[in-house]
């Protein structure tokens, strides 16, 4: 068995969180800020559809890629949920 580590690692201390969501919300705010200076062609011509003109939007890449990323997460926590093995599982002295 190995013992307790005496110090927290990096990940469980309590500024790494605050830190993560700085930089996160800064590079949100960078990249809303970027956008601005791209020159985007219109992949859809159509004005008849709304997710045509969605796509052609301020800051639709940002969000869509946001939300992929969060619904990732999220999928990845659920399936842990059912993967997951019990804490018996290798203990074959029964």
């Amino acid at each position: 068995m190995t013992k307790p580590l005496k110090t927290p690692m990096i990940p469980d201390k309590p500024t790494v969180s605050r830190k993560f969501w700085i930089v996160l919300w800064a590079t949100c705010g960078v990249s809303l800020l970027l956008e601005l200076t791209v020159h985007r062609h219109r992949h859809f011509e159509d004005n008849t559809s709304f997710l045509a003109n969605l796509t052609n939007g301020f800051g639709f890449y940002v969000a869509l890629g946001f939300i992929a990323c969060s619904a990732s997460i999220l999928f990845a926590k659920l399936l842990g949920f059912f993967l997951k093995a019990s804490e018996d599982y290798y203990d074959d002295t029964t």
